[in-house]
């Protein structure tokens, strides 16, 4: 694990053969800020070589992942940058273990998105999801497109993002959205852990292969998702509405 005390991300892997990474930028609140977006990739390449069985990922009690940050997004309108965070989606949906994760605070955008790159979700009654890109004029991003009607249905998933509204975990629990668990915020920790301890409990070798099987479609997906929402991006993120949206609704 990380000994530094102002890092991003830290990670360890315990003696049952479970990663935790913990995304712990309060400062940030997880946003996908450079330094965090860079913080997790390492991370991911470090876990990576350690050959561990299954992967839990978690955030701040309050904040699992806001996504995007404010100067990132506006300098995508400038064209100052291209859309960096998508690798995030391509390494997590790509990783040759199982992924846990436990969503105890607010997801929203590509913090969602990482939920969605996992294997197992586990979230909380209190905390709200959402895919929030069109509140701010442009289109989702990171394979949302294609990931988020997987896992949330298809009516819930348009909801989410033309309507770019936010639910709370109790409310896509009513709704019956599939996802492994929508628990109280206080045990979506504990369960997440049970989940990946259970898939621990197996030979790597064969949780590797069956991950590879499971996850083929979800590959095949995204790759189709990159190839729309870049060409979306290149359009919306040019509109001077965009820009406009993101200057001034941003913290909203």
């Amino acid at each position: 694990m990380k000994a530094e005390e102002n890092v991003p991300v830290r990670w360890h892997l315990d003696d049952n053969g479970v990663a935790e990474l913990m995304m712990c930028d309060r400062e940030h609140n997880n946003l996908f800020t450079d330094s965090f977006i860079d913080a997790f990739l390492g991370a991911l390449s470090e876990i990576e070589k350690e050959r561990p069985i299954c992967l839990l990922i978690s955030g701040l009690p309050d904040v699992f992942s806001g996504g995007a940050d404010k100067e990132t997004l506006l300098d995508l309108c400038d064209g100052k940058i291209v859309v960096k965070d998508l690798e995030i989606s391509e390494r997590l949906v790509a990783a040759p273990f199982p992924i846990v994760s436990a969503m105890q605070g607010h997801a929203v955008g590509g913090g969602l998105v990482i939920g969605l790159c996992s294997d197992v979700m586990v979230l909380a009654r209190e905390s709200r999801y959402g895919a929030v890109f069109m509140n701010l004029g442009f289109t989702p991003g990171m394979g949302t497109t294609e990931l988020l009607p997987m896992a949330f249905g298809p009516f819930i998933a348009s909801e989410m993002m033309l309507g770019g509204r936010t639910f709370r975990g109790g409310e896509l629990a009513e709704r019956g959205v599939p996802v492994n668990a929508i628990v109280p915020k206080a045990d979506v920790y504990r369960r997440a852990r049970r989940i990946a301890l259970q898939i621990a409990d197996k030979p790597v070798d064969s949780v590797y292969l069956l991950k590879y099987t499971l996850s083929s479609e979800k590959r095949k997906r995204l790759i189709d998702a990159r190839r729309n929402e870049d060409l979306m991006h290149r359009i919306t993120f040019a509109m001077p509405e965009t820009r406009r949206r993101i200057s001034e609704q941003y913290n909203e």
